[in-house]
């Protein structure tokens, strides 16, 4: 049976209650005070299950855009394969130039992260699953915040996430001058090195950090080819298990169908080998 612990999340359960597929959803539930800080929560539908696995969604959209709707398509295979999971879909604070993402949509992590860990009375593991702009705030939240708190972010899929904004790709081309300035504030890393090594999650990779699985595309223009291998070869040097495959294509939308569901497949082996 699945217990709650928040009795005023027992209380969305009861209004908002709903079948969806193998899970019931609870919409736009708070875990902030910001209206932007809000998530839709899919439970486990059997009354049998006792959640312990998570999966976070974490919409893209360069810092400053997206909302939870743009995960929408990950959800149907997520319920398929894993009906005794929980699916929570977040929103967390955009960004601007004058109030850029970075801390406070990392502090969101914390504040969402936090909310789930309290919904359920048997302690749960999660798995972070972003695209672009979500993923690179997933492994940056979990490399460098995560394992030195509750260690309990155990699986992350980057989507299209770009690890290191200090790369050469990045701050020696000026076509991306201005790509981070939501993150970061309207700042070059020539001005403000440090700024964007805070924001870079390949900085935080060791031997503690979570077993990520990733997908990218071979002709990203958003996110350099020389992205991925960054990552990998860094993963590989502290022995953090990793999976990482190259579609033919840009920015994860333009992908092949076949593409789109062997990305599926790998997703799932990799939670049924890993977690």
């Amino acid at each position: 049976m699945i217990t709650i612990l928040r009795t005023e999340f027992y209380f969305l359960v009861g209004f908002f209650l709903y079948a969806h597929g193998q899970h019931i959803l609870v919409p736009d539930v708070p875990y902030g005070t910001d209206h932007e800080q809000i998530m839709d929560i899919y439970l486990p539908a059997s009354e049998s299950s006792v959640v312990s696995k998570v999966v976070v969604l974490v919409h893209g959209g360069a810092w400053f855009s997206g909302e939870k709707a743009d995960m929408l398509e990950f959800i149907p295979f997520l319920k398929r394969d894993f009906p005794d999971y929980c699916i929570a879909n977040m929103n967390y604070r955009l960004g601007t130039h004058e109030s850029p993402g970075f801390p406070k949509q990392v502090d969101d992590f914390d504040l969402a992260l936090t909310y789930l860990r309290g919904t359920f009375t048997n302690n749960v593991t999660f798995a972070l699953f972003g695209t672009s702009a979500g993923a690179h705030l997933s492994m940056l939240y979990s490399y460098s915040r995560n394992v030195n708190e509750n260690n309990d972010v155990k699986i992350i899929v980057s989507h299209v996430g770009p690890p290191d904004l200090t790369d050469p790709s990045y701050v020696g081309n000026p076509l991306y001058n201005g790509l981070f300035y939501n993150l970061v504030g309207p700042c070059l890393y020539a001005e403000c090195p440090d700024l964007y090594n805070a924001t870079s999650p390949i900085i935080y990779v060791d031997e503690r950090s979570p077993k990520t699985i990733g997908f990218y595309g071979d002709f990203d223009l958003q996110v350099p080819s020389t992205q991925m291998p960054l990552l990998r070869n860094k993963l590989d040097l502290f022995g953090v298990t990793n999976k990482f495959k190259v579609y033919q294509g840009g920015h994860g939308w333009n992908w092949s169908d076949q593409d789109k569901e062997d990305l599926r497949v790998e997703i799932t082996q990799f939670f049924n080998d890993h977690w």
